[in-house]
């Protein structure tokens, strides 16, 4: 079906009509001709701003219109669609499009591309002067191109994270979950920019890469902040702009999917256990590969030989974070809730645990750090001998805390129901902050490596042998937590299976 026939592509933009469109392009037109009178009161009047040339004016002012750009098409996109799927969901109209004749891809594809019609008409007033500028400044045209196909295909990406989330979250404003580890992470990007993943996800650096000089001789002692450079794969270089869409691309792919299998059946889960395993193995592959250049599989026996590799010993523990930040959501996503497997257990008759095991989020969490202790290993490969107990322990860490998570997760589900997000979030900040606030209340800083978060970020840091003794010891005590988590787990899923199925009241 033709996108201009969908029906509900065509309802959105009615409702956007209604709202009203030509306020909001007027205010996108007046914010960029702003920015382009700048560029012109510069050309008539070169004294007047202090640039060194046309080139670099038209580069700040037309660098400005993209940062309001991006402003509108994403954050502004995201909010819109998510909210409007959100209200549909609650007023009802959302299920009843889905028992129309139409396809689930067809719905999906309207809201998707209808919710944000304002937000869209405002980029294409502001790409439109954008253009104008880089024309103005005598900037080739491949910079106004290249800029503006990786907005594009970032507003589709988050079209679809925020129509996942219009599905999966009765609030609009919950939506923001999805967004939480991107900004969370990004906070340590700028650092390290052609290594960190999320420069190219968003994707920032290919944008800054397109406004760099060619010219421009990089410093090799700030060989990691230089924004000029492509980015390498497992030491083989790649363009930016080809890295950013084809991540774009492959996770828009899997977010194309769930949104669509939402759509035919809201009781599915958000993620297929292959899907979760897949777009998990993508992220740490890319990441781990934008890294292992810097060590070449030596970590960190390189430092003593190379101060700027030494200045950097905080990246790999940064990266270590990262994996298990990104593996708790994907297991928080990927875990099916326990009355679904409850009903296939009593439909199959498999009244055991084999079946839950097989079903639940914590066969999935081990699946999930296989992966990333096979991509760590990279790293150590020709220095396992001097560093493998660092390797180790970073990779028990990480065993101890997704092990935990699951079953911290599908326990208060099963304890407490309704309740159990707030309970998962209580004993996650007792388990992971509360030590290190302790440690700071006390000075100690034995108490911040009783922390789930402390052990393999430790071990990272190019310690030696003795100064992980304790975090040696902190992770044994958090196995047995762990234990005791995987106890209570049997018990409540045994109690579940065993209670009797509900039956319809009587008449």
């Amino acid at each position: 079906m033709n996108i201009t026939e969908n029906p509900i592509f065509l309802t959105q933009k009615r409702l956007t009509y209604r709202t009203g469109v030509l306020a909001a392009v007027l205010i996108a037109a007046l914010i960029g001709l702003s920015l382009l009178s700048g560029l012109i009161a510069y050309l008539a009047d070169p004294k007047a701003l202090t640039f060194r040339s046309p080139q670099e004016a038209g580069k700040v002012f037309y660098g400005w219109v993209i940062g309001v750009e991006i402003l509108v098409l994403i954050l502004g996109g995201f909010s819109k669609i998510s909210k409007v799927l959100a209200d549909d969901r609650k007023a009802g109209l959302w299920d009843s499009n889905r028992l129309t004749p139409l396809k689930p891809a067809a719905i999906v594809a309207g809201y998707w591309l209808g919710s944000a019609l304002r937000e869209i008409y405002m980029g294409a007033v502001l790409a439109g002067i954008g253009l104008v500028i880089v024309v103005l400044a005598k900037l080739p045209v491949t910079l106004w191109l290249g800029t503006q196909i990786l907005i594009l295909s970032t507003t589709l990406f988050f079209g679809l994270l925020a129509s996942l989330a219009g599905m999966a979250f009765q609030r609009p404003q919950s939506g923001i979950i999805l967004l939480l580890p991107l900004f969370f992470l990004q906070t340590f990007s700028f650092a390290f920019p052609k290594f960190t993943i999320i420069n190219f996800l968003l994707p920032i650096y290919g944008i800054v890469n397109l406004f760099q000089d060619p010219n421009q001789a990089a410093n090799d002692y700030n060989d990691f902040r230089n924004w000029s450079d492509w980015p390498g794969i497992f030491a083989l270089p790649v363009p930016p702009i080809l890295l950013s869409l084809g991540l774009q691309f492959v996770m828009g792919l899997f977010l194309w999917r769930a949104t669509v299998r939402k759509t035919a059946n809201p009781f599915q889960p958000l993620l297929l256990r292959w899907e979760a395993i897949a777009i998990f193995a993508l992220l740490v592959v890319v990441q781990q590969g934008l890294i292992w250049g810097i060590w070449h599989g030596r970590f960190p026996t390189v430092f003593a030989s190379d101060h700027k590799f030494y200045e950097r010993e905080s990246l790999l523990p940064i990266v270590h974070g990262g994996t298990i930040l990104v593996g708790v959501f994907i297991l928080a996503f990927a875990s099916p809730l326990p009355e679904r497997v409850r009903v296939e257990a009593l439909r199959t008759g498999s009244g055991n645990l084999r079946l839950v095991f097989s079903r639940s989020a914590v066969s999935l969490s081990l699946a999930l750090i296989a992966v990333a202790a096979a991509m760590s290993l990279t790293h150590f490969i020709f220095s396992f001998k001097d560093r493998g107990y660092a390797w180790a322990l970073a990779m028990g860490n990480l065993f101890v805390f997704l092990l935990m998570f699951s079953l911290l997760l599908e326990y208060c589900r099963l304890r407490f129901k309704r309740r159990s997000l707030g309970f998962v979030a209580l004993w996650l900040f007792v388990l992971c902050i509360l030590p290190f606030i302790l440690a700071g209340v006390f000075s100690s800083e034995a108490l911040a490596k009783l922390s789930f978060l402390a052990p393999g970020t430790v071990a990272l840091t190019g310690t030696n042998s003795d100064d992980l003794i304790v975090p040696a010891y902190a992770t044994a005590i958090h196995f047995g937590v762990v234990v005791l988590l995987f106890i209570g787990w049997q018990r409540q899923w045994k109690l579940l299976i065993a209670a009797p199925p509900l039956l319809p009241p009587a008449r």
